[in-house]
C-alpha cells in the first residue's frame, strides 16, 4: 500500500459583487496573520466539512496552503504547538464539535501554559439548529451532551466553558458578517500578541455565507505597539535608566537569560543586547528553559538550573558571584528552576524582567493592564540597546570569567555494556553528534533532564515541554516542527529524543510522516529511549511497581513497516542494543534522507545524573 497522495481539485470562488465565501476570507486573513503559514492542521467532522472545502479555493490553493490531516485531535493539538514554535508565528488546528475539540483541549492547555501561538477553529451546530427554544421539541444533536434536564433543549455553548482558562481569547461566529469580520480579526490579533491559544467557533452553515473581499485590504494590526503616552514613556525612561544605572556601577554583573524574552519574539533584540554588553565583565547564564543565548560567546559560563546545574561552579559564579543580576525574560516554574532550588539571595542587586512587570528595587512596576501594554519586553530592551554607552562601566577593565562550562565525559565503561546504552554515554555522544542550527527536540522523559548536561553548538533550537509536561507530546510536536521547517524550506536537521512510555501515547501520527512524505524532503531522526516503563516515574517511586510498566516488547525499529511502509521506502529503522552496536553504527553512519527511526536499548532504572540529583535532593 502506498502512501496517500494529495491531488487537490480547487474550487473556484470568484464573484462579480465583490464577495466570496466566509470560509476563504477566514484562511486569507489567517495568511496575511502568518504568510509564512503553509500548512494547516485539523482532523474531519461532520460540523467543519464545510469549512474544509474552502482550504480547496483557488486563493488559498494558489499559495501552496495544505490541509494535513492527522490521526487524533490531541496529536492535532501538539503538532499545531510545534508547527507555531518553528515556524515563529501563529500555527491553525480544526476540529469538530464536542468529541474532537475536547479530544484537543490538553494540548490546547499545554500551548497556552507554555506559550505557543495556536489557533483553534472548532465546527460547531448550525445558526438555525442553536435557535430552537424550549417551547418547541427537545433535539439532541450528536456530539452534543444533553440537557440534565431532559426535557430542556441541550447548552450548545457547553463546552466553550471548559477552554476560558486555556486559551486568551473565543470568539463565536454567526449571521453578522460585519461582526464576523471584527471577530476574526480581534481572536488573530489577540493570539500574536498574547502568544497564547484563542478560540473560534464556526457554525456549520456560516462558512457559506459571504463576505465582502474589501475587508481584506484592511491592514492586522500584528504588533503590539508601544502606547505612546506620557506616563508610558516615562516609565519606559525610569526604568531604563535604573536598569543601566546599576549595570555600569556592578563590579561582577551577571545576565540569566530565560525563555519569554524568545518566546515573545525579541530575540533579535536579545542577541544585540549580548553584543554589546563587555565580554570581559558581563557574565551571560541561560536557564533550562532558555537555551537562547549563543553558548560559545567567551562570557557565557553556563546553563543555571538550581541542584540540577551541571557543575556547581556554575552555581557560584551566578549565586555567589554576582553583586548584580538581570533576570531577563523570567518564567516561573518549577521545572525551569530545578523546583524551586535557584538562590538569588547573596546577589546584593537583583532585576526581574518579565512581558508584564519589571522588579527593581523590590518594587513591582506593572507594564500590562486591562488596556494594554505600556511597553513590551522588547521595547525596554531596545532602548536600553539604543542608550547603552560602553565607556560608563566603571569597571569595564576587569575580567570577571573565572569560568566557562565545557562538557567532561561523563560515561565510563562498566559490565552493562553488553546489556544496554547508558544515557551517560548518550549524552556524550549528543554534544560530539549536535551541529549548528540543529533543531533538538525532547520528550518528557528521563533524557529531557540531561539538557543542562548539553552544550549547544550556536543557533540550535530546543523545543521541549519543560513545564506543562505531557507525556507524548513530543513526536506530533516534531511532526509539526518538521512540517514548520519544510514550509519555511530550511535544511536544519530535526533530532527528536523520546521516551518509549511517551511515545506509546501518541505514537500513531509517526504514521503521518510517511503519509505526507513528498511534503517533507527534509525528514527527523527519531531516537527512542527504550528503557521499559515509565522511567521518570521509575525513580520519583514505585521502581518494581506494575503501574510504572508497559508492553516493553513493542519492536519500534519495525513499526512503520507495519504502518505501511513495508519495503522502507520513506524510512529507516535501526536497533542498537548495546554500546558496541551503538559505537559502531554512528563511527560509519550514511546519510539518509529517509525518516530514521533509532531503537535505543537503555537501561531500564538508568536515567541522567542530573535527574538523579533533582529528585534525590527533594
Amino acid at each position: 500500500m502506498s502512501p496517500i497522495k494529495t491531488e487537490v481539485n480547487t474550487i473556484p470562488t470568484s464573484s462579480n459583487d465583490g464577495t466570496i465565501p466566509l470560509g476563504e476570507y477566514l484562511f486569507l486573513r489567517i495568511l496575511q496573520a502568518n504568510p509564512k503559514l503553509k500548512s494547516i492542521f485539523g482532523i474531519p467532522g461532520d460540523f467543519q466539512l464545510a469549512l474544509l472545502e474552502h482550504l480547496y479555493s483557488e486563493s488559498i490553493v494558489s499559495k501552496d496552503v495544505k490541509f494535513i490531516g492527522l490521526c487524533n485531535e490531541l496529536n492535532g493539538a501538539y503538532t499545531a504547538d510545534g508547527y507555531a514554535r518553528l515556524i515563529g508565528g501563529l500555527s491553525v488546528l480544526i476540529t469538530t464539535y464536542g468529541v474532537g475539540e475536547l479530544s484537543a483541549i490538553n494540548g490546547i492547555a499545554g500551548a497556552f501554559a507554555e506559550y505557543s501561538p495556536v489557533l483553534h477553529i472548532v465546527g460547531t451546530t448550525s445558526i438555525k439548529q442553536q435557535q430552537v427554544d424550549d417551547s418547541q421539541q427537545v433535539i439532541n444533536h450528536h456530539h452534543l451532551i444533553q440537557n440534565k434536564n431532559p426535557l430542556k433543549q441541550p447548552n450548545h455553548d457547553v463546552y466553550k466553558h471548559m477552554v476560558d482558562s486555556v486559551c486568551v481569547i473565543q470568539e463565536s461566529l454567526d449571521q453578522d458578517m460585519a461582526a464576523n469580520v471584527e471577530k476574526i480579526d480581534k481572536v488573530l490579533t489577540t493570539i500574536i500578541k498574547d502568544l497564547r491559544p484563542g478560540y473560534l467557533f464556526i457554525p456549520s452553515d456560516v462558512s457559506d455565507f459571504r463576505v465582502e473581499t474589501k475587508y481584506l485590504n484592511h491592514p492586522l494590526n500584528l504588533i503590539e505597539n508601544f502606547r505612546n503616552t506620557p506616563m508610558a514613556n516615562q516609565k519606559l525612561s525610569m526604568l531604563t535608566e535604573m536598569i543601566l544605572s546599576k549595570l555600569y556601577k556592578a563590579k561582577n554583573p551577571s545576565v540569566l537569560v530565560d525563555t519569554l524574552i524568545t518566546r515573545f519574539k525579541h530575540q533579535d533584540v536579545l542577541d544585540e543586547f549580548v553584543k554589546k554588553l563587555p565580554s570581559n565583565l558581563v557574565k551571560l547564564f541561560t536557564t533550562n528553559m532558555g537555551r537562547n543565548v549563543n553558548e560559545s560567546l567567551p562570557n557565557f559560563v553556563g546553563c543555571y538550573y538550581g541542584v540540577g546545574t551541571a557543575d556547581r561552579r556554575i552555581v557560584d559564579e551566578i549565586e555567589n558571584n554576582s553583586d548584580f543580576l538581570i533576570n531577563l525574560g523570567y518564567f516561573n516554574g518549577e521545572t525551569n528552576n530545578a523546583g524551586y532550588s535557584t538562590d538569588f539571595s547573596k546577589v546584593d542587586d537583583y532585576v526581574e524582567i518579565h512581558p508584564d512587570y519589571v522588579l527593581i528595587d523590590k518594587q513591582y512596576h506593572y507594564t500590562k493592564s486591562d488596556e494594554g501594554r505600556l511597553f513590551s519586553i522588547g521595547d525596554l530592551v531596545s532602548n536600553i540597546n539604543e542608550q547603552i554607552q560602553s565607556d560608563k562601566f566603571v569597571h569595564k577593565s576587569v575580567n570577571n570569567i573565572k569560568y566557562k562550562f565545557e562538557p567532561t565525559q561523563l560515561y565510563t565503561p562498566s559490565k552493562t555494556d553488553a546489556v544496554y546504552i547508558p544515557q551517560k554515554k548518550i549524552i556524550d555522544w549528543m554534544n560530539s553528534y549536535l551541529q549548528p542550527n540543529d533543531v533538538l527536540i525532547v520528550e518528557t522523559c528521563s533524557f529531557q533532564f540531561a539538557l543542562p548536561d548539553l552544550k549547544l553548538p550556536p543557533g540550535v533550537k530546543v523545543v521541549s515541554q519543560n513545564f506543562y509536561g505531557s507525556i507524548g507530546f513530543a513526536i506530533p510536536a516534531c511532526l509539526g516542527a518538521t512540517f514548520a521547517v519544510n514550509d519555511m524550506k530550511s535544511n536544519r536537521r530535526i533530532l527528536l529524543m523520546q521516551g518509549d512510555g511517551s511515545a506509546q501515547m501518541t505514537i500513531q501520527d509517526i504514521s503521518t510522516f510517511i503519509k505526507y512524505h513528498q511534503h517533507l524532503p527534509n525528514k527527523p531522526k527519531i531516537f527512542v529511549i527504550n528503557n521499559d516503563g515509565y522511567t521518570v516515574e521509575r525513580i520519583i517511586k514505585g521502581p518494581t511497581r506494575s503501574y510504572n510498566d508497559i508492553l516493553g516488547t513493542w519492536n519500534w525499529s519495525k513499526l512503520l513497516q507495519t504502518m505501511g511502509d513495508e519495503n522502507c521506502k520513506y524510512h529507516k529503522g535501526i536497533k542498537l542494543n548495546n554500546v558496541q552496536e551503538f559505537d559502531d553504527y554512528f563511527a560509519d553512519e550514511q546519510e539518509d534522507d529517509r525518516l530514521q527511526v533509532f531503537d535505543l536499548i537503555t537501561g531500564k532504572f538508568d536515567v541522567p545524573d542530573r535527574f538523579s540529583s533533582l529528585f534525590i535532593s527533594k
